[in-house]
């Protein structure tokens, strides 16, 4: 119990960094998520995978799938979102390609499917752990498939003369294309990792430790993180220790009156 109250508040405390300026003139503009929860998005949106060959979002999306919005020529924040991936994979205990798959998606029309192929490797080594090749894809597209990608998610970007003003996000989508969660910053922890996974997998049976820590600690909307929930289990506690306590005295009581 203390470990666990310790990583959540740990999670609380993070800074929230969910945007990115890589150029003071984007002051005063809206560069931010309007999250879409509950919302699908469009799974006939075209992008191409590192072969150049087109694909369906339908075609790819049949699990948790965990989006990542980045561009590929970025060297600030970019690069640490999939790094920051990479490293929760290697902690996690769910598996990629069974519990879930993640789609790179690049925000920028003018990556190729070579320059993602290029990336791809570094960031699957990084995991230090076995991933499976179709269960991290590195997607680019044609601005009609990214605007309307970058649209339906609540990605609000903006280019500047050299590179991208963007959200740092990732977005956890249902089996069927639903806007389960939203993470942002550029580290995750574990438990909260697998438990956007856990919300994101439509009819998934959660086990008891599972359900005891979601009780313990839930997603807050305003703050954008997994919280914990110290007033609930305060008062558990309370509720718990009162109920024990007269139940206490009801046996004291009837061996009292014993002849």
């Amino acid at each position: 119990m203390y470990k666990i109250f310790f990583i959540a508040a740990f999670a609380v405390l993070l800074p929230i960094n969910n945007s990115v300026g890589h150029n003071s003139e984007t002051a005063g503009q809206e560069i931010d998520v309007e999250e879409k929860l509950g919302e699908y998005i469009p799974l006939d949106i075209i992008f191409y995978e590192e072969d150049g060959k087109p694909v369906a979002l339908k075609q790819l999306i049949n699990k948790p799938t965990i989006i990542t919005p980045v561009y590929l020529s970025c060297t600030h924040t970019c690069p640490l979102l999939l790094l920051g991936v990479a490293a929760v994979l290697g902690k996690s205990k769910m598996k990629p390609g069974k519990d879930y798959q993640i789609l790179t998606v690049s925000f920028d029309e003018n990556d190729s499917p070579q320059t993602a192929a290029e990336k791809k490797p570094g960031y699957l080594k990084a995991a230090n752990m076995q991933v499976p090749e179709d269960s991290w894809r590195f997607l680019t597209g044609k601005s009609e498939s990214i605007n309307k990608f970058a649209g339906a998610t609540g990605f609000k970007y903006k280019k500047e003369h050299i590179g991208f003003s963007h959200p740092v996000t990732l977005i956890f989508l249902s089996p069927d294309g639903k806007i389960v969660r939203y993470l942002y910053g550029v580290t995750f922890l574990p438990f909260e990792f697998e438990l956007a996974v856990t919300e994101a997998s439509k009819g998934t049976p959660v086990s008891m430790a599972r359900k005891a820590l979601q009780y313990c600690i839930s997603y807050d909307p305003h703050s954008r993180r997994y919280v914990f929930n110290t007033l609930k289990i305060f008062a558990t506690l309370i509720i718990t220790a009162i109920i024990s306590f007269f139940i206490y005295l009801i046996i004291k009581g009837k061996k009292g009156i014993s002849p």
